[in-house]
């Protein structure tokens, strides 16, 4: 992946952007980074990840990226041998079938960033739904998302750093 340089933003991204390719070959673009040096930072970081991806194992995680949300979590929910209590299974069903396969299960794996995920949490809390159903159907998002980030289906993981955080603290996240 030759990285293409940073370049400053024309005022609408709110910050420089970045260009790349991503494990599809599509160019990427993403914006909003507060310096030039954090944009550089994410860059560099990209670049590294490509590099040490063995070549034999790119096409699965190609593959497993293309997938859509409601695929992946169709094939995660039977392998979750933990969730041994009906109910517990049956809460879990609830979550991917009325809230997240609804709002996320076209989309593809590769394409849910913390953007999307916040934007997820928000639709939510429009819809009225309550803070305590909120943090189950976001727990349930969240683990779904790092089995298919820790399987190599998105280059980052999509729900790390301060998505979901609005949920347990009781504020709004539109402050």
């Amino acid at each position: 992946m030759e990285p293409l340089p940073v370049r400053r933003s024309d005022g609408d991204h709110g910050g420089p952007s970045i260009r790349f390719r991503d494990a599809l070959g599509r160019q990427r673009e993403e914006s909003g980074y507060g310096t030039q040096d954090e944009a550089i930072e994410r860059l560099t970081q990209l670049y590294a990840e490509k590099k040490t991806t063995a070549p034999s194992v790119a096409p699965a995680r190609r593959e497993l990226g293309r997938q859509t949300v409601e695929e992946y979590a169709k094939q995660w929910r039977p392998r979750q041998r933990k969730m041994t209590d009906y109910s517990t299974g049956e809460h879990v069903d609830s979550s991917i079938n009325v809230h997240i396969v609804p709002r996320l299960g076209s989309r593809k794996l590769n394409s849910v960033t913390p953007i999307v995920v916040e934007r997820f949490l928000d639709e939510m809390e429009s819809d009225g739904v309550g803070r305590g159903n909120q943090m189950n159907i976001f727990r349930t998002l969240k683990t779904i998302l790092r089995d298919a980030s820790g399987k190599g289906a998105m280059a980052d993981d999509p729900v790390k750093g301060g998505a979901g955080a609005g949920i347990r603290s009781g504020k709004s996240r539109r402050s």
